[in-house]
């Protein structure tokens, strides 16, 4: 029988071993979570060494992952950055052709001047003209269609482009890439490189597109004028036959210059956007693509030793177990008592916290002290020094004061 309540058990201590096991488990699946990986493009390898970190102050793994092409890949790739570079220098180079075309606003007034109306005081009447004001062939044509057909692309491009760039940085995370690492910035760029290739040939088809759309408003415009202008030719508003004809002569003359201004405007539109077509020309084109490894299985964290819990229940399995024995000895105890005929148990063995304080009249040492199975403090002799007034029962000494000098 225990005389005194079992030791705590060390909780830090506990914790700190269940902390040091999740470390180790972490490093397990950290190690599973890096296969080497072949393909017939090439491989991806890890690599691992120990360095200092002074968050932790201990050497932790550091990984390095590489990626090698094979012989034919890398001759490829070699080849494609050496054209690459050979195309993006070319390219760089005319930049200064396109900001030449481009840099200046539209000089409109070296085209052509579009046909004018026609006076009605030189065909024998001054005849109204309200709507029949001289065409002005001017830049909001070509600025209006331009806009139109640039962002009608725009709103439908550009949001796929956010989701295409999106589902590819998911791509590389789940593919253990991260950024900085140099696969990782070598497919981002594709796609920025793509995507800035779309921009600019959408930018150049509505240049195009919008000198046309220009044209054809010029055209509509001198067409109306046409029509307005022959209403009323065959309205009599032209005194005689020669007057009218007179008015489609000079009708044609000014829709000739119209035209003639048109087709200087495209031409001229074409030339301002050659030199950007040729350098997309020169800066588009495939890539050779990085390896893809296949997917495989992550190995997941499993769930470490469960030691602080463990230490908390032995802990209070140990304090149960005391205190049923001090119950149990304590009812046996009680019963010897009982059956001692009421003599005071002075075993020493069941009692603690023992202090000398005197003595008796008769010169026998008194002490205090408390039983083992609790209670108050006690006064009282050892039974080992009044053999004499001792009696026994079941092994455990009881003694009768009354003999006590």
């Amino acid at each position: 029988m225990s005389k005194s309540a079992p030791k705590a058990p060390d909780y830090a201590a506990a914790a700190q071993q269940q902390g040091q096991a999740s470390k180790e488990i972490t490093e397990q699946q950290t190690w599973a979570n890096r296969p080497d990986q072949n393909t017939p493009w090439g491989s991806t390898t890890w690599q691992n060494k120990q360095e200092w970190d002074p968050t932790t102050n201990q050497y932790i793994n550091k990984w390095t992952q590489d990626t090698t092409l094979n012989d034919q890949s890398q001759r490829a790739l070699d080849a494609q950055m050496g054209l690459t570079t050979g195309r993006s220098e070319l390219g760089a180079s005319m930049m200064g052709r396109a900001r030449d075309e481009f840099g200046n606003e539209m000089d409109w007034n070296k085209f052509q001047q579009g046909g004018n109306a026609v006076n009605p005081e030189d065909i024998q009447r001054d005849i109204s003209t309200d709507g029949l004001t001289e065409l002005d062939p001017s830049q909001k044509y070509y600025q209006n269609a331009n806009d139109a057909i640039y962002n009608q692309w725009a709103d439908r491009a550009l949001p796929q482009q956010e989701r295409d760039t999106d589902r590819l940085r998911t791509q590389l995370y789940n593919m253990g890439l991260k950024e900085g690492d140099s696969a990782y910035n070598t497919e981002m760029e594709r796609m920025r490189q793509a995507q800035g290739d779309a921009q600019r040939q959408a930018q150049y088809q509505a240049t195009i597109g919008s000198g046309a759309e220009a044209q054809r408003m010029l055209g509509m415009d001198a067409a109306t004028r046409g029509q307005m202008f022959g209403e009323r030719a065959q309205q009599g508003a032209f005194g005689n036959q020669a007057a009218g004809q007179q008015f489609g002569q000079n009708m044609a003359s000014s829709q000739y210059q119209t035209q003639l201004r048109q087709q200087q405007i495209a031409e001229e539109m074409q030339k301002r956007g050659f030199s950007l077509n040729e350098i997309n020309a020169l800066i588009s084109g495939q890539q050779v693509a990085m390896p893809n490894m296949p997917g495989f299985n992550t190995a997941t964290k499993s769930d470490t030793t469960n030691y602080l819990g463990a230490a908390q229940m032995q802990g209070q399995s140990d304090l149960d177990r005391f205190n049923a024995q001090q119950a149990a000895a304590q009812g046996m105890l009680s019963g010897i008592g009982s059956v001692a005929g009421g003599f005071m148990m002075s075993d020493r063995k069941f009692k603690r916290d023992v202090r000398r304080i005197g003595s008796t009249p008769g010169g026998t040492p008194l002490y205090t002290f408390r039983y083992i199975f609790g209670g108050p403090e006690m006064v009282g002799v050892m039974a080992d020094e009044v053999p004499h007034a001792v009696t026994k029962v079941a092994g455990i000494s009881f003694v009768d004061y009354s003999k006590v000098n």
